[in-house]
């Protein structure tokens, strides 16, 4: 399946299907079961051309497992609201979650349930924000491969194009083209699973779907600069947009003379 928003792009990643399916594609890149991983680094080599999928028992992290749609919510959420935000030493965590935190070996996960990630202000924060995710409708394995390595008939649920500042302008204009609107695009806080993801998938949904603007995690980002660099986001679109976008191309501001200047 092949993009022409891609060329008018000027993309330097491959656009990336997440597809919803029952089995792991054969050959696809997968987390070791009970093995600590990122999902971003798994979109991020579906958009170097390789395909991955993830499961409920490998998406590498608890907050992966929500992003993708395998849990509803963490286990133990007061846990990670201390997480996200300030963290237990020398606040008001309960002692169980002091002891916990002392009693892992030195990692970042130690160091942040510690001292906290600091992405809200208080625990409470942290709270709403978790209160506040969607729920989707989950399957056996989300599956991430190049849009195009799609075979014919299939309908991805999401496409997560990987830009930099010249393409997500495109991307957000072109967001608005046909849908003149103040919110064609959100900007949901969040892990990057969950921004290309949980949001995306959510927003599929609604009777006027928008795109998803994502990798604004400062931990996302950690894990993917070293594979896609430090100068790109996610822009992730529900299906139906996504091939709204493909027939705007045409006509549209991506075939003048000011784009053209833009992207030489």
């Amino acid at each position: 399946m092949q993009s022409r928003l891609r060329e008018a792009l000027g993309l330097r990643f491959e656009p990336v299907a997440i597809l919803l399916q029952d089995e792991r594609p054969e050959g696809a890149i997968v987390f070791t079961e009970g093995r600590r991983g990122c999902a971003m680094l798994l979109l991020a080599q579906a958009a170097l051309g390789k395909t991955a999928a993830l499961s409920r028992e490998t998406a590498g992290c608890p907050g992966g497992a929500i992003g993708l749609g395998f849990e509803s919510g963490f286990e133990d959420a007061e846990r990670q609201s201390y997480f996200l935000s300030c963290g237990v030493e020398g606040s008001s965590a309960p002692e169980r979650l002091v002891e916990q935190a002392r009693g892992m070996p030195d990692s970042p996960m130690r160091e942040h349930l510690l001292h906290g990630e600091r992405y809200w202000r208080d625990p409470a924060a942290a709270r709403a924000f978790l209160e506040l995710l969607p729920k989707v409708p989950a399957r056996p394995w989300v599956v991430l491969m190049p849009l195009s390595a799609v075979p014919e008939g299939e309908e991805p649920a999401v496409v997560v194009f990987v830009a930099d500042a010249a393409g997500i302008s495109g991307l957000v204009t072109l967001a608005h083209y046909r849908r003149p609107a103040a919110d064609g695009v959100i900007v949901p806080p969040g892990a990057g699973c969950m921004q290309f993801f949980l949001w995306a998938v959510a927003e599929g949904e609604r009777d006027r779907p928008r795109a998803v603007l994502g990798l604004t995690d400062p931990s996302a980002r950690v894990a993917i600069k070293r594979v896609l660099g430090t100068d790109v986001l996610s822009f992730a679109v529900p299906w139906r947009r996504y091939l709204e976008f493909e027939e705007d191309v045409a006509g549209s501001f991506l075939e003048t003379t000011q784009w053209r200047e833009l992207m030489a």
